[in-house]
């Protein structure tokens, strides 16, 4: 069982990495963390998403979330619900109060109330068990997508007020 942080640092964007029999090539740097306890998902995930060029993070509880959300600063969490220790619900609560973070929710619990308080607690998105790869997959890009493009916008609007101010003088007049 998988229950230490862990994490393997991808190296620049495009480069080639081989993972057994197939190549590929990256295209980000996109840091995720993956919140399950279950080792068997967690290899899948880990392999998938670093398949599509993301640095991957783990933990299997809630605590090792919280101290690995606060010391790597991820760009987006997949969360489990049901979890030892804490549970996904309070590790949701515990991080939306602390970062503003996308945070898709992956877990069994089906039921529509959970859909909805895991929403109201933070979350940003919600799959349940059994999923989609592919469909996990474009969730996390179109959330860091989001991301990017809220982030850009800051950064011209924040650009767009810096704009130094020239005093023009005519004469004697200011």
């Amino acid at each position: 069982m998988r229950d230490v942080v862990s994490r393997q640092q991808t190296q620049a964007p495009r480069v080639a990495r081989d993972y057994g029999e197939k190549r590929y090539v990256q295209m980000t740097n996109a840091r995720v963390l993956v919140v399950e306890d279950e080792p068997a998902l967690v290899e899948t995930l880990d392999y998938s998403l670093r398949r599509q060029g993301y640095d991957v993070t783990t933990a299997g509880d809630g605590r090792k979330a919280l101290e690995a959300a606060r010391m790597q600063t991820p760009d987006l969490i997949v969360l489990d619900i049901m979890l030892p220790g804490l549970d996904g619900f309070e590790v949701c609560r515990i991080l939306r109060q602390e970062m503003n973070v996308p945070i898709l929710m992956l877990t069994a619990r089906s039921e529509e109330v959970d859909k909805v308080v895991g929403l109201e607690m933070g979350a940003d998105d919600y799959m349940t068990k059994p999923f989609s790869m592919r469909e996990l997959v474009a969730r996390v890009k179109a959330l860091l997508r989001r991301v990017r493009i809220d982030r850009e916008e800051a950064v011209a609007t924040n650009a767009a007020m810096d704009v130094p101010t020239e005093r023009m003088v005519f004469g004697n007049l200011t």
